[in-house]
């Protein structure tokens, strides 16, 4: 039996697996944090405990049945114990998005589950989030079938853009090989399967992401797979190309602020150029974070026998926050830039989960507001003798090519 704390421990370490990797600067940590926020509190919303036979599923708010033409019937495989849990800011968001849940819900029974037989929204209700570079809305639903104790889920997200949503083969979903596929619209998308799992991303003539991931196993609720999934791939190409799949307009202030994010920031092309032209050395690409708020280039960087991990960022004006030294939590020190401008730099050592680490940091914020960051992470405790210097530091952070 899996108790509650059981359960909860599951999903903050599988939230968290990646923290245990070389740690980032404070800025990049709250910037991961919000995309990892976005996701675990989707996981912790349907949190449950498997105990007695049944399970009880923590909802936010009403339960997920339907109340309009897509009415759903009662899930057949567990006992729902609904508990109201909705928080103010859902509260918020689905009185601005009103009908948004019930749109959501009716397109999934219409295209995946027309015999209303399977689809079980009890972990809550789709709203759409208010954080800038993050209008979108995502959730978990579980798929029953009768007669079986296990629980299937579906992942089911659309975010506003390209880039900076869930993406087939992307991280925290199942792991499963995607590949290019072409619709009968004429239009790409991504698409995978291995078995009874499966994930399809896919950019809308509009712009906006639909994404939707199957897995035999909801493991918030049970430790049993559902033994029958039976989504077909054009049910969910039915679905994520369905025209009424939108979100809702945003207000007037709020289109205002994400489109002073349109082009705010260099392409991975012109980072990685201007890294090398600053610091020279041999590199090897290690990570790409490409956001609505944030791009961040990190690679790994040799000369000689030294070594390094430079990553160079720049976030737009609105998630912007002040250079910090992150594991003591110091203000970073101004230093006056090539460029003439005001800088903030820190170089310490640090024992992190992975070993000790000797680290460099430099921040400017430009003059739109928007901020570039560059960080240098050395193994050890000291600073190696060929090392990335200062100056150069200093040089690329304030490189006009960082600056759209």
């Amino acid at each position: 039996m899996i108790d509650e704390q059981q359960l909860m421990d599951r999903l903050t370490d599988a939230a968290a697996a990646q923290d245990d990797l070389l740690p980032r600067a404070l800025a990049d940590d709250l910037n991961a944090g919000r995309r990892r926020l976005r996701r675990r509190r989707f996981l912790v919303a349907g949190t449950a405990v498997v105990a007695a036979g049944a399970v009880a599923v923590a909802t936010i708010g009403v339960n997920g049945v339907l109340k309009d033409t897509a009415q759903l019937e009662p899930p057949v495989a567990t006992q729902q114990a609904p508990v109201n849990t909705q928080s103010a800011e859902d509260a918020i968001v689905k009185a601005r998005t009103s009908g948004f849940d019930a749109l959501m819900k009716s397109l999934l029974v219409k295209h995946l589950d027309p015999a209303k037989k399977h689809l079980d929204f009890s972990v809550g209700p789709f709203v759409v989030g208010s954080d800038i570079g993050a209008h979108g809305t995502g959730r978990k639903v579980g798929w029953n079938v009768a007669g079986d104790k296990g629980q299937g889920m579906l992942f089911v997200s659309l975010f506003p853009y390209a880039k900076g949503g869930d993406v087939c083969g992307g991280d925290g979903q199942p792991v499963v090989t995607c590949h290019q596929i072409t619709l009968t619209n004429g239009r790409k998308a991504m698409f995978g399967r291995d078995g009874k799992a499966a994930q399809l991303s896919y950019v809308q003539p509009d712009g906006e992401t639909a994404f939707l991931s199957i897995d035999p196993l909801f493991g918030n609720n049970t430790t049993i797979p559902v033994k029958r999934l039976d989504i077909t791939d054009e049910q969910m190409i039915a679905w994520a190309t369905d025209p009424r799949l939108n979100l809702p307009p945003l207000s007037a202030g709020d289109q205002a602020k994400e489109d002073k994010l349109k082009d705010f920031a260099p392409t991975r092309d012109q980072i990685v150029l201007a890294t090398a032209e600053r610091i020279p050395g041999k590199y090897v690409s290690k990570r790409l974070d490409d956001l609505p708020t944030m791009i961040e280039v990190v690679q790994n960087w040799s000369r000689g026998s030294t070594t390094a991990e430079v990553s160079v960022s720049v976030y737009a004006a609105p998630v912007a926050m002040p250079c910090v030294d992150a594991p003591s939590g110091k203000k970073c020190l101004p230093v006056k830039l090539p460029n003439g401008g005001q800088g903030e730099f820190y170089e310490a050592p640090h024992t992190y989960q992975g070993g000790p680490m000797y680290e460099m940091q430099a921040a400017f914020t430009q003059p739109d507001g928007d901020q570039a960051r560059v960080r240098v992470l050395y193994p050890g405790k000291k600073k190696p003798p060929n090392a990335i210097t200062k100056e150069q530091i200093l040089a690329l952070v304030a490189d006009p090519a960082l600056d759209r």
